[in-house]
């Protein structure tokens, strides 16, 4: 399972997101936000599902 700034760093590096073009700066700040959503929402909820299902 990856750590919230693993999986930050994963999904900027698959969507070529420029953190540095400040002509993107709000779009790019609604991105990484809805990439913090994302973890919480979906990986976190399918990895303890994968976990569980492992164990049993």
């Amino acid at each position: 399972m990856l750590s919230i700034e693993e999986y930050i760093a994963r999904r900027k590096k698959e969507d070529r997101l420029n953190e540095f073009d400040m002509e993107a700066r709000t779009q790019n700040m609604k991105i990484c936000v809805d990439y913090v959503f994302e973890y919480f929402n979906n990986y976190l909820n399918i990895t303890e599902a994968e976990e569980k299902t492992v164990i049993t």
